[in-house]
C-alpha cells in the first residue's frame, strides 16, 4: 500500500497484534512440551469447525486427554492490564496511554460454551477447563477477570498438571473417536480479505511477483536475484496474497492483471498448478483456495 494512505497505520497496527499473538503461542508453547502429560493426550492449533450456520469452533490452542479438554486463550499484551467490568474490556496502560481490547474472559466464556455443544452434538460427556494464559511475566495484571483462572505462560503447568491428576472419563476408542470428528469436521479458517474489510479499492495494492523474503519486485526472472527464492514459490505466494488481501475468488484475467504476466495462458498455467478449486467453466470461470493449496494447513497437533 502506498506510504501515505490513510488507514495503513491502521492496518500496521493490526498486522502487530497479529504478529504479538503469535509469538505469544509459540512462547506458551514451549513450556508446554516440558509437562508431562497422561499417555493419550494432544495438542491442536488452530481449531475451525462450523457447528450450524454463520456459527463456528474457533479456538487457537486446545488440549485434549481422556480426563479434560482445556482452551487456552493466550494473549501477548505488556503493560498493566485491568480486566474493567460493565462493559466487559480489557484496558491496557503503557508508557501513560490506554488501549481498550476485547475481553479475554469473554472471549473464553464463548468458546467453552461453544465446545460444549460440539460435544453434545459428538455425544460425548467430559469436562471442559479453561484457562487465560499471558505469554510473558512483563505483563502487570492490576484487576484480574471475575471468574476465568488467569496464569503466565511460565506458570502454565501447575493448573495442567492439576488437571493431569483428574481421573479418566471417556474410554480410549471415545478419545480416538473425538479426535477423528474433530480431524474430519475442521475446515481451514480464511479470513475476510482485507479490500473487503477496509473497503480498498485493488489499485491500492502492489501488483506483480514480489519476493515474500526480501520484497524485490522479479521480473522475467526464474528467482530471486538477491536471494535466489524461485519464481514458482513467488508465485504461490503471490496468489494467496490476492486471496487474503484482495477477493476471495481468482478470475484468469486477474491472475494476468495481479501478477503482471504476459498472458492468460501463463495465468492459467499458474492456477492449474496450485490445485485451487474451480468454479464455473470457460470464460467465467474462477478458482477458490482449497485446502490442498501449497501454504495452507489444517488444525494440527503441536505434541
Amino acid at each position: 500500500m502506498p506510504i501515505n494512505h490513510p488507514i495503513r497505520q491502521e492496518v500496521e497496527n493490526k498486522i502487530n497484534m497479529t504478529e504479538a499473538g503469535y509469538f505469544g503461542e509459540c512462547y506458551v508453547d514451549n513450556f508446554l512440551k516440558q509437562i508431562v502429560f497422561p499417555k493419550h493426550y494432544t495438542i491442536l492449533k488452530d481449531v475451525h469447525i462450523p457447528l450450524e450456520q454463520n456459527s463456528y469452533l474457533q479456538i487457537d490452542t486446545l488440549i485434549i486427554t481422556r480426563k479434560y479438554i482445556c482452551v487456552l486463550e493466550i494473549k501477548n499484551i505488556k503493560g498493566k492490564i485491568h480486566f474493567q467490568r460493565n462493559p466487559n474490556q480489557l484496558i491496557r496502560d503503557l508508557n501513560g496511554e490506554t488501549t481498550s481490547y476485547k475481553c479475554p474472559e469473554q472471549q473464553l466464556k464463548r468458546h467453552i460454551k461453544k465446545l460444549h455443544i460440539f460435544l453434545k452434538q459428538s455425544k460425548i460427556n467430559m469436562p471442559v477447563k479453561g484457562l487465560i494464559v499471558f505469554a510473558y511475566s512483563k505483563t502487570h495484571i492490576i484487576q484480574p477477570p471475575q471468574f476465568a483462572k488467569i496464569t503466565m505462560g511460565c506458570d502454565i503447568s501447575e493448573h495442567i498438571e492439576e488437571y493431569n491428576e483428574l481421573p479418566d472419563v471417556i474410554s480410549q476408542n471415545t478419545f480416538n473417536r473425538l479426535l477423528s470428528i474433530i480431524a474430519n469436521q475442521s475446515t481451514e479458517f480464511v479470513p475476510k480479505p482485507l479490500a473487503q474489510t477496509y473497503n480498498l479499492e485493488l489499485s491500492h495494492f502492489r501488483t506483480g511477483l514480489i519476493c515474500p523474503i526480501c520484497l524485490h519486485k522479479i521480473t522475467n526472472k526464474k528467482h530471486c536475484s538477491f536471494c535466489k527464492t524461485s519464481c514458482s514459490i513467488m508465485q504461490q505466494q503471490a496468489i494467496e496474497d490476492w486471496f487474503y488481501l484482495c477477493k476471495d475468488t481468482i478470475s484468469n484475467r486477474e491472475c494476468v492483471y495481479f501478477l503482471e504476466l504476459k498472458d492468460k495462458f501463463a495465468a492459467n498455467y499458474i492456477l492449474t498448478k496450485l490445485q485451487l478449486d474451480k468454479m464455473n467453466d470457460h470464460r467465467y470461470r474462477h478458482y477458490t483456495l482449497s485446502q490442498s493449496f501449497g501454504l495452507t494447513n489444517k488444525s494440527s497437533p503441536i505434541i
